[in-house]
């Protein structure tokens, strides 16, 4: 995988306006959703119970709108790919390099690089607004306090993970609308359906699942039925793994 490839990759990503502006928004409303929870805790924090200030997570619960550049940025990352087979260039692609695994892992790393990037931005000006609201007392925390610094950086590689997922996804099903409804039911649906199964199934297999593998990770306080982050953080790993291996399989063996 040559530096042409990722360059060519890279310049077909940004090349499309949509980019720009779907991240644009993303940031504002990830944003917002951080000021507003800040916002709101630190008017109710004097008037809050031990138990619920205990409760609070003061890293999960600003980031709790960092849903929005999750969707935004697995949509990109299966554009990245499904975009190419609507249009029919990606038989020109495939063409020029008939190498079909390093085109694809070409996509992957540009899109996976825009997600580090952008999800770092996001997510480290939404930490930074929400805890300067929260501060003097009224349940801020820093990244020197013990877990912070952890569960930020996890909840960037969370969206990493789900753009490999995603651009995966779109070299798995080839057509967008497909790719995007798989890539909603694995991170929305199933736990939905989870959680309606007998309380001790549900229990066991509720932390198998990719939105609640991810809450474990970036909290400082885990629920109790969630694994530890680290662990946590593995399980999401591994749907990435797995639909990255599926796309690298069936990517050489279909046609265009």
């Amino acid at each position: 995988m040559g530096t042409e490839l990722l360059g060519a990759e890279w310049i077909k990503l940004r090349s499309v306006r949509s980019t720009y502006l779907s991240l644009a928004a993303a940031a504002v409303l990830v944003v917002l959703v951080a000021l507003s929870v800040a916002t709101t805790t630190a008017d109710n924090w004097p008037t809050m119970t031990p138990r619920d200030r205990s409760a609070f997570d003061p890293v999960a619960a600003p980031l709790f709108g960092a849903v929005f550049a999750q969707l935004v940025i697995g949509v990109l990352g299966v554009l990245a790919v499904s975009s190419e087979y609507s249009t029919g260039l990606i038989r020109t692609t495939f063409a020029t390099v008939p190498q079909r695994r390093k085109v694809l892992l070409a996509k992957v790393t540009v899109t996976t690089a825009l997600a580090l990037v952008a999800g770092g931005v996001i997510l480290g000006a939404s930490f930074l607004i929400s805890q300067a609201v929260m501060a003097n007392g009224h349940g801020g925390v820093s990244l020197s306090d013990p877990g912070v610094a952890r569960a930020m950086a996890y909840a960037v590689l969370y969206l990493v993970i789900v753009t490999v997922l995603a651009t995966s996804l779109g070299a798995i099903m080839r057509a967008t609308a497909g790719a995007i409804a798989v890539l909603f039911t694995l991170v929305f649906l199933v736990p939905q359906v989870l959680d309606h199964l007998p309380q001790d199934l549900r229990h066991t297999l509720m932390r198998f699942g990719l939105q609640r593998a991810a809450a474990g990770a970036v909290s400082l306080h885990p629920a109790a039925d969630t694994f530890s982050p680290t662990v946590s953080m593995l399980v999401c790993a591994a749907y990435a793994a797995v639909a990255l291996a599926l796309a690298l399989f069936l990517i050489g063996r279909r046609d265009a």
